[in-house]
């Protein structure tokens, strides 16, 4: 072998296709989805139009069934692809569903596997705006994807996905106890473009132990969302979807137009860890997180969101940080920081962070602030009766834009009796507020 292709094998395995540079005893270095890869399977070789002047559904097909179809069977579940899906540089169009993964029942045993598992699926670009893919559907309300207890164990990388159809979707996943979709991790992925919904969470209403795992590293959410780019509980009312746990966002870019980014209306356990939130269009209408009143009662140890470290930007009065209805759980924002327009004219009367205590009960959860700054005022809804579980804690934070902690004009404000309460070694604008309690 030459120098050139081992050189060549090296970079194309950088960039995220599966593919060795030198191995023990000899063996080639192949460039991913190149066609001497046996390892890989590019579109390409399926004759799709890296230009994105014709669609290729068909090709990206093609080339998922090759994947899908190198299976060998799996000691612990499903059936293991040898062979990872690679979709070089180029704008590619796709106006079907289900051309990026085929849309099949994971029950059905009838797929030449037990159970209709696949367990382990890798999909590579060569890098975020270097692999775009196109979705434009003539059909409304659609599914780029769906995972209907099929695939688990999923690595999506180094793609920019777009919808032309702002009644799209990205992906559709329906978990099951024994048919899982957890472990799904999305890498260096960008959305762009108009969406109804990214990514929605759905399960059967009387099955237990729902699987539903999910991470997001270094991505970027853009574009705009009539409902919200992640829905977990797409069914409220099954009880059970509060299984659907555990969510990770590390280092993300959610810079978008217009919606929801997160919608929690079942489930939880999520955390957000550094990176930059903006909702970039000042005329709109955008909450970050939306934590949802829609089941009525809910189970223990999964209502908690933490955030860490995250600059968040909110570019008009119709913005919002977080907008909870929860009862009861947990809520913490460690050193972030929101004030980037504190100095606007209308920051003082912007209301940025929102809970109601009074949705179900005169309750809610333990919300926590800790060497956080701050603009404009929070709101606590409360009724006529005094509250009987769930308190608001700010400790070492600066309210930028107010001189006092509570009160009318206050940064800490409530509609109705006087939720519990604790402000601690807390900066007024630039200097040191009084600290307060209640009960006292």
């Amino acid at each position: 072998m030459d120098r050139r292709s081992v050189i060549r094998g090296l970079a194309t395995a950088g960039a995220g296709a599966a593919a060795g540079a030198v191995v023990a005893g000899g063996a080639p270095a192949y460039a991913a989805g190149s066609g001497d890869d046996p390892h890989s399977v590019s579109v390409l070789s399926k004759n799709a139009d890296p230009t994105g002047a014709t669609p290729s559904d068909d090709a990206f097909r093609a080339a998922a069934a090759e994947v899908l179809a190198s299976y060998q069977p799996d000691p612990i579940s499903g059936a293991v692809p040898k062979k990872v899906l690679v979709i070089p540089p180029g704008t590619y169009r796709l106006t079907q569903p289900g051309s990026l993964l085929p849309d099949v029942d994971g029950t059905n045993p009838g797929e030449g596997h037990v159970g209709g598992i696949i367990d382990g699926v890798t999909i590579t670009g060569y890098g975020k705006r270097l692999t775009r893919i196109i979705y434009a559907p003539a059909e409304n309300d659609t599914t780029l994807w769906t995972n209907n207890q099929r695939y688990k164990n999923i690595r999506i990388s180094a793609i920019t996905f777009v919808s032309e159809n702002p009644t799209s979707s990205f992906n559709y996943a329906y978990s099951s106890a024994s048919h899982g979709v957890q472990d799904t991790w999305y890498s260096d992925v960008e959305w762009q473009g108009g969406w109804k919904r990214g990514i929605g969470l759905d399960g059967p209403a009387t099955t237990s132990n729902l699987n539903s795992e999910m991470g997001w590293d270094h991505c970027q959410i853009g574009g705009s969302y009539s409902d919200a780019f992640l829905v977990l509980g797409m069914t409220p009312g099954a009880s059970q979807q509060d299984q659907f746990l555990n969510y990770w966002f590390r280092e993300c870019k959610v810079e978008y137009k217009a919606g929801v980014f997160v919608k929690n209306n079942r489930g939880g356990s999520m955390n957000f860890i550094g990176g930059s939130y903006i909702l970039t269009d000042a005329a709109s209408t955008g909450t970050f997180f939306q934590l949802s009143s829609a089941a009525g009662t809910r189970a223990d140890s999964v209502m908690r969101l933490y955030a860490q470290g995250i600059r968040f930007e909110l570019r008009g009065t119709g913005h919002k940080v977080i907008d909870s209805r929860w009862y009861k759980g947990s809520v913490s924002f460690v050193s972030c920081d929101d004030t980037a327009n504190s100095f606007k004219s209308w920051a003082p009367d912007a209301v940025t962070h929102v809970y109601a205590f009074d949705a179900n009960g005169d309750r809610g959860p333990t919300v926590r602030y800790t060497d956080c700054a701050l603009m404009g005022s929070h709101q606590v809804a409360t009724g006529t009766a005094a509250t009987t579980a769930g308190k608001v804690i700010y400790d070492g934070c600066r309210f930028i834009d107010m001189t006092s902690a509570t009160g009318a004009s206050g940064f800490l404000r409530w509609t109705g009796t006087a939720p519990r309460y604790e402000i601690r070694d807390c900066l007024g604008g630039s200097t040191y507020v009084a600290d307060a309690k209640n009960p006292a």
